[in-house]
């Protein structure tokens, strides 16, 4: 089964995001910040997909990516930053830090399986 992490400060976005994921039957881990996302990761392997706010309360999101791609599984796990709007700076910083793509809120759950089945081993 595949895993996903979802790091966002809003509840909101964390348990709609979640839900979705549920149904596609991802295994699915929930933190509000940088620091907390790291944390539950500790030294174990980087989840399959890590989906990351562009604005993390704690860190910027491109510090936070640098970050995962360290980590043991880092290299090929697939992390999608989450924006609100197509910001070019924001984007090329995100994407020079390592981030494979983006998503953009807000979002239902057919824009998300589009998003996410391109990587995805599980059926939508």
């Amino acid at each position: 089964m595949q895993t996903c992490l979802i790091v966002d400060e809003s509840n909101v976005i964390r348990k709609v995001a979640s839900r979705i994921l549920f149904q596609m039957s991802f295994t699915v881990e929930n933190a509000a910040s940088g620091s907390e996302a790291l944390g539950l990761i500790g030294g174990g392997e980087v989840p399959d997909i890590v989906i990351v706010a562009g604005m993390l309360p704690d860190m910027p999101s491109e510090e936070f990516v640098r970050a995962l791609r360290m980590r043991p599984g880092g290299k090929d796990a697939v992390i999608l930053a989450s924006l609100v709007e197509a910001n070019l700076g924001t984007m090329t910083r995100l994407k020079r830090a390592g981030a494979t793509g983006f998503v953009f809120k807000p979002f239902d759950r057919e824009a998300m399986v589009r998003w996410i089945s391109p990587y995805s081993s599980v059926a939508a």
